[in-house]
């Protein structure tokens, strides 16, 4: 059995993710804490510029495997693909697109087009369809336009909303529920770099490494009958995904590395010196891949092949990084649930914050750093947290931020033992209550946390640590036995699905038979001060 973790000093690890920066002492006046950057803001002279013009024909449609539930079986480890045979109208892409990438210049561009299977499950009708193109966001280093489309056969010129973001596509008849929109649109983006500075972003070319996901029109979430489309603010992550199925085929630089979402099913060498490769997922929320000049390494665990992605200059981390997440992969198995895919890529993406999370991909901005060890097991905890159990990241990003920092605590415990884990988690009580924020709940949305004071990152110091130090104070409430049932009863209720603070709470109360709002309030919905150990 665990036992509850104490409190002791120690310096944190400073780990970004998704893509901000956790808080950490600040360097010029001795007291309270500061970001290492400022997240998500990008230099003066970098302007995206999304445009409202289309491209000026169609693409070929690509075609959908016959048996798409046979497609995709080897994205998922045996004993998980009956998955697929229980799809309830997951939307299903089909991309096919080509990259071309300019290392001297840091200029890459993506054209392709997307085939979009959408059914609609909701009760009620809709009559339009919306895409966002996620390059457009001012937290991506890169301009994306797209469309017309067709759909269902007709073609439909989009309206342009969000100033480039989004495309909104009124549909040729209703949609009921059962019906689908079977949907084709091309589309190309332009990125540059550099990405990887002194105030990083999500998207573009860093040390010459494209890093691009989300490079495609992506659906968004439909709630109580409306899409969700809207601007993610600054400082936390930008989508939220319902999962998918996706096929997709990249064409490429033979002479770079490939890592990508999903699992690989085949490979062709074409006669202008590209290489065509292509990859099935299961059922994941969005999809991502980075070319580069890697030099690359795997280790097996259980079915599971996890596959390290670095540069020459970065090699020596490599066995290192593959033993973490392997290591986190194996915690995170016994302690929540078991990981159902049959990859798991980690990849270096040099200075792009600590690191950022997508489905079986996930890429590292501190290799070559004494920074490692917390980054690459936060991100890799995330392939459950947002990854297999969903959640608002916009509204509610400390049901993943928390959970995949209190993940690294309990990494930390495992590997090193307990002090490791107590000097952690002291670390971050003290800062927390140092601050003038200490008493503001963890519960809140990413743009309702206080911006403006230099000397900190709240979102960060709050969602991130004293998020985790909440999970803890469950912990201890409940006990190491029913703390950790009440993981794998939350994770198999949600696993594939989206879950809110609320259901964390019932799933917690649940769990143990005893009423927590108290604990709930203090810490999640209302704030106060935090109670001392």
């Amino acid at each position: 059995m665990r036992r509850s973790l104490a409190f002791i000093a120690v310096v944190l690890l400073v780990v970004a993710c998704g893509p901000t920066v956790a808080p950490a002492p600040s360097t010029s006046s001795g007291q309270g804490v500061a970001g290492t950057s400022t997240p998500r803001d990008l230099p003066p002279q970098f302007t995206p510029t999304p445009s409202p013009t289309f491209l000026p024909t169609l693409a070929p449609t690509p075609g959908a495997a016959d048996d798409s539930a046979t497609a995709q079986r080897p994205a998922l480890r045996a004993g998980f693909q009956n998955v697929l045979d229980h799809d309830p109208g997951w939307t299903r892409y089909d991309i096919e697109a080509r990259v071309s990438l300019d290392s001297a210049t840091e200029q890459a561009k993506i054209s392709g087009v997307a085939r979009i299977q959408y059914t609609h499950r909701a009760s009620e009708p809709i009559q339009d369809l919306v895409l966002m193109l996620w390059p457009n966001n001012v937290q991506y280093r890169s301009s994306m336009r797209a469309g017309p489309a067709l759909i269902n056969g007709q073609q439909v010129v989009p309206e342009v909303e969000l100033g480039g973001l989004a495309l909104r596509f009124n549909l040729p008849t209703a949609l009921h529920r059962g019906d689908k929109a079977d949907l084709s649109i091309p589309f190309e983006v332009r990125a540059s770099g550099d990405i990887g500075g002194p105030q990083p972003g999500r998207f573009g070319i860093s040390q010459g490494v494209l890093f691009a996901p989300t490079f495609y029109p992506l659906v968004p979430r439909l709630i109580d009958g409306r899409w969700e489309e809207k601007q993610a603010p600054n400082g936390g992550d930008t989508t939220n995904s319902n999962i998918a199925i996706y096929a997709v085929q990249l064409t490429g630089p033979t002479d770079l590395g490939l890592a990508a979402s999903g699992a690989e099913v085949d490979r062709k060498e074409n006669p202008d010196g590209t290489t065509t490769v292509s990859y099935v997922t299961g059922p994941v929320r969005d999809f991502a891949f980075a070319y580069g000049p890697f030099v690359h390494d795997s280790v097996q665990m259980d079915g599971v092949t996890i596959k390290g992605w670095v540069l020459e200059e970065h090699k020596a981390d490599l066995k290192r990084m593959l033993r973490l997440a392997a290591g986190q992969l194996d915690l995170m198995t016994q302690d929540v649930g078991p990981y159902p895919y049959t990859e798991l890529d980690v990849v270096d993406v040099p200075g792009a914050f600590g690191g950022i999370e997508y489905p079986s991909l996930v890429s590292i901005g501190t290799v070559g750093t004494s920074n490692l060890e917390i980054p690459v097991v936060h991100e890799v905890a995330h392939q459950w947290f947002y990854g297999l159990i969903g959640d608002d990241q916009l509204e509610q990003p400390w049901l993943d931020e928390a959970a995949a920092t209190y993940a690294s605590v309990l990494f930390l415990e495992h590997d090193q033992g307990t002090g490791r884990a107590t000097g952690e988690l002291s670390h971050y009580r003290s800062v927390v209550a140092a601050s003038p924020y200490a008493e503001l709940p963890v519960g809140k949305g990413v743009s309702d946390y206080p911006k403006g004071d230099e000397r900190y990152n709240v979102y960060a110091l709050i969602v991130y640590w004293k998020g985790a130090l909440f999970f803890d104070a469950l912990r201890q409430r409940l006990g190491d036995d029913t703390f950790f049932a009440f993981l794998k009863a939350y994770f198999k209720s949600y696993e594939y699905g989206f879950a809110s603070s609320k259901d964390f709470q019932r799933s917690a109360e649940a769990s143990c038979g005893c009423q927590l709002q108290d604990l709930f309030n203090l810490w999640v919905y209302d704030g106060g001060p935090m109670p001392v150990p």
